[in-house]
């Protein structure tokens, strides 16, 4: 539960301060550590494949939620 709220966090600092293509790379990183730790705790495949998947929609809801946000944020400043 901790790591979809820590994944949601996430989506949305990428949603509200980076583009589009960002999604591609942080989902494929995410898919990938999964993967290492389920090999390393021994999930079967079809947990590992539901972990990913669970994962990376909570990735890009938050995504989709601080996109929508993204007006209330002020500018960073550099």
């Amino acid at each position: 539960m901790e790591l979809l709220i820590a994944l949601c966090l996430v989506g949305i600092f990428f949603g509200v301060y980076c583009h589009f293509l960002v999604l591609v790379p942080l989902t494929l990183a995410t898919a990938t550590a999964c993967s290492i730790f389920a090999a390393w705790y021994g999930q079967t495949i079809f947990e590992t494949l539901l972990t990913i998947l669970t994962l990376a929609v909570a990735l890009q809801g938050g995504y989709m939620i601080g996109l929508t946000s993204r007006e209330m944020v002020p500018p960073k400043r550099i």
